[in-house]
Parts: C-alpha cells; sequence; structure tokens
C-alpha cells in the first residue's frame, strides 16, 4: 500500500485467509491527496477531512484505539474520477488473480508477500503491473462503482458499518 500522491492502491480480499485460491478487488484507489490529522490520534467529527457521518464511523472513531507515539497520521482521498470497485455483470468482484499468474508472479510468491505472521500485509507492484492491472480492471468490469455511487449505498445500508 503506497501513500504516495497518484499512485494506484488496490484493496483485495481472498476467499480464505492465508492460503486464497480467488485474490478479489474491492477498490481501485487512485490517490488525490494527502492530509496530516492536527492530533495522530483523534479527529473530531466536525473536521473539515471527514466528508460524511458513514466515513466517520468506519474510518476515523476507532483511531484512539491505535495510538501513534512517533508517526503522524494522515488520510488519503481517491481520485472521484478515476477510483471505482470493479465488478463482472452479475455484480460480483473480479478476481485479480488469474491476470497477476499471468503477468509471472507465482501464487506461493503472492501468498507470502501478502503474510505478516498470521494477519496480512500490503503486496507491493511495481508501478508497471499496478497500471496494467489498472487497464485490465478498467476495461474488464462491466460495472464500475464509483465513490458518489458508494457512497449512497453505505448511506442507505447502515449494516454495512465497520465493526
Amino acid at each position: 500500500m503506497s501513500s504516495i500522491v497518484n499512485n494506484i492502491n488496490f484493496w483485495v480480499s481472498g476467499d480464505t485467509f492465508p492460503n486464497f485460491n480467488n485474490l478479489y478487488c474491492d477498490l481501485v484507489f487512485i490517490i488525490k491527496e494527502k492530509t496530516y490529522w492536527k492530533n495522530a490520534n483523534t479527529i473530531d467529527r466536525t473536521d473539515a477531512t471527514i466528508d460524511t457521518d458513514e466515513a466517520y464511523l468506519d474510518h476515523y472513531r476507532w483511531a484512539w484505539q491505535h495510538p501513534f507515539k512517533r508517526r503522524r497520521r494522515f488520510t488519503l482521498k481517491a481520485d472521484p474520477d478515476n477510483s471505482f470497485q470493479p465488478q463482472n455483470a452479475f455484480q460480483e468482484l473480479i478476481d485479480i488473480l488469474p491476470f497477476l499468474l499471468e503477468q509471472g508472479l507465482t501464487l506461493p510468491e503472492i501468498r507470502r508477500g501478502m503474510r505478516a505472521g498470521f494477519n496480512s500485509k500490503p503486496f507491493s507492484l511495481n508501478a508497471s503491473l499496478a497500471a496494467n492491472l489498472y487497464s485490465w480492471l478498467d476495461r474488464t468490469a462491466a460495472i464500475k462503482l464509483e465513490g458518489a455511487k458508494l457512497q449512497k449505498i453505505r448511506k442507505n445500508n447502515p449494516h454495512l458499518a465497520s465493526l
């Protein structure tokens, strides 16, 4: 995962971790903006960084539970025109594992690269591979849910809230 403006982050989920056989793309996130918090461990709901009540509930209210002592906390905002959730014609997330394997990565290499003890960690793609994956998803996705649509879905479905 990268926090550099204009980089592409792919949020993914596997069918089973760590021995997944499918790797679904939950979100293609092109970083448009990086904003540092005034206080690393708390942010007020009225801060201009926070767009909606749902965003606060899902991404900000928990910060005090994971205090930073040396680092600054920041928020990344996605490019609303080029970030999206890719889905197939059946409204299902797209499995990117076959694409990654066609590009020369191996399943053991990907599994190992995404594992940190019993947890997962970001798997770094070089810029060329990330751009190719972005282009492939852009072409392959029959449905692309962009930020405004995802925001509306989240607002209308409170049961989707992060716990």
